[in-house]
């Protein structure tokens, strides 16, 4: 089935796209995240077992890229300086969204892309929130500013008003590949002219 390597190909394809993405000083820094994007759109388009074959390659390729080593500050003393995240943190936090796209999953398989693309917006903006509580809880202080909730809502705002194409191009993907990515359902109500049946 050729489906997979195309979106095999278009998350890896994110990575590269996403170091060219610079963030919006305007929207309190906020940045397009494509690769969770993409994640998230492919989330809805395939099953449950390919989801988190996809959320461990994402998050394994993030983390990998992203993560902030644990540095010695005085290798002589044994203090060592830990990561605020641990490595591996996002293939839970993908796993985590990744299982709730799959919930909406069958409204994108009946051609409903409202809530998926309203979900997509919702889960980078959850991923983002649980990245700073653990974050928070490793610096021993909670404290949520103002600006925080800002950069989530425009986290959230750009990752749905993307989204409907990345879920356009995986339905052109899923076409070409002669991939069923629709629903049974949905194919007896309509036929491939587009007339009710």
């Amino acid at each position: 089935m050729r489906f997979f390597p195309y979106v095999t190909l278009l998350l890896l394809a994110s990575f590269f796209v996403q170091e060219f993405i610079p963030p919006f000083e305007w929207a309190y820094s906020s940045r397009i995240l494509l690769v969770h994007i993409t994640f998230l759109a492919i989330a809805a388009a395939v099953p449950f077992p390919a989801m988190l074959f996809f959320a461990f390659t994402g998050g394994f390729i993030w983390d990998a890229r992203y993560h902030i080593p644990i540095y010695p500050t005085d290798a002589a003393a044994g203090v060592f300086t830990q990561a605020e995240l641990p490595f591996g943190f996002t293939i839970f936090i993908f796993g985590l969204t990744g299982a709730l796209i799959q919930g909406v999953r069958p409204l994108f398989r009946k051609g409903r892309w409202e809530l998926p693309v309203l979900m997509i917006g919702i889960c980078t903006a959850l991923g983002l929130l649980l990245e700073y509580l653990v974050i928070s809880f490793h610096r021993g202080g909670l404290e949520i500013p103002p600006e925080l909730w800002w950069k989530l809502l425009m986290s959230g705002l750009f990752s749905a008003l993307v989204s409907p194409f990345l879920l356009l191009l995986l339905s052109r993907l899923a076409a070409r590949s002669r991939y069923r990515l629709r629903s049974e359902e949905s194919y007896r109500r309509h036929n491939y002219d587009g007339d009710a049946i």
